[in-house]
């Protein structure tokens, strides 16, 4: 006898888990956004700020996990500095919000990578200058390396640094004055100026008068010519615009120049205050 026996199968299918999608990093695009031109005589500290952003948009959610390193090509995150051949500008890290820094590297704040990979553009303030660094001019560099996962973006930064003068001491106020006394027998008398400068200066004088100490009253009482010198170099006042001397440089740290005038003796003029006034123009170059 046959017999026969059937057997039913049934198959439950049940759903697949869906994987969630790889990220194993993402390009970013990286600009300076300050701090391109720097003055030494600015009291102020001078801002670097970069900005950051994905190139792409509707990134995964799990590429808020990627690090986001930024390093510093040549160097290290603790000596951040910039350099102009063998120059260097000195520059210190910005302790901002989006950022905190290792011991060679600085990494994205887990805010600052969520903003990233949900469309936002970072702007970050990431150097502070210090005032008063008077370098010789030119344009200083560093350049950083930004990793996301497997992908790399380099990031120049550049600064020019101008050419600048500051004043110091006394002569900070912008104004002196020379006293030459009883010029009857002749009088001379110097004036000293005291400056920090990170280039050559071009000094223009000028007189209110044409080289020439007048009477209080005017003209008609008395008109007295003078002659005047700046740092041993003989200026001629009389000229249209004045006259021009150059200071070579000599170095960054503060340097001094004097202002000379010197009076033939004048013994037949009328009693009374005889005056001028000599702007000097200074521009670093």
């Amino acid at each position: 006898m046959i017999r026969t026996l059937v057997i039913a199968l049934a198959l439950l299918a049940l759903p697949v888990p869906a994987f969630a999608q790889a990220c194993d990093g993402y390009e970013i695009i990286a600009s300076q956004a300050s701090g391109f031109s720097y003055n030494a005589a600015d009291p102020l500290a001078m801002r670097v700020d970069i900005e950051l952003r994905a190139a792409e948009t509707g990134l995964p959610r799990n590429c808020r996990q990627v690090p986001v390193v930024i390093e510093l090509l040549g160097g290290t995150a603790r000596d951040p500095d910039f350099y102009a051949g063998g120059d260097a500008l000195q520059a210190d890290w910005e302790r901002g919000a989006e950022v905190r820094r290792s011991t060679n590297s600085w990494r994205l704040r887990n805010a600052a990578r969520r903003a990233l990979v949900d469309g936002e553009t970072l702007s970050i303030d990431f150097y502070r200058i210090a005032a008063g660094q008077f370098q010789p001019p030119g344009e200083y560099r560093q350049e950083l390396e930004i990793s996301v996962g497997d992908d790399v973006t380099t990031l120049p930064l550049s600064i020019d640094l101008a050419p600048a003068l500051r004043f110091e001491g006394d002569t900070t106020g912008g104004q002196q004055n020379l006293d030459l006394g009883d010029i009857a027998d002749g009088s001379r008398a110097s004036s000293d100026f005291f400056f920090r400068t990170n280039s050559a200066v071009a000094v223009t004088l000028v007189s209110d008068n044409d080289g020439a100490l007048v009477h209080e009253q005017g003209e008609v009482f008395g008109r007295i010519p003078y002659s005047a010198s700046l740092s041993g170099t003989p200026v001629d006042l009389t000229k249209p615009g004045g006259d021009a001397v150059d200071i070579p440089f000599a170095g960054t740290s503060v340097q001094s120049g004097r202002l000379e005038v010197e009076v033939a003796p004048t013994p037949h003029q009328y009693a009374g205050r005889y005056r001028d006034v000599i702007t000097l123009s200074f521009i670093p170059y």
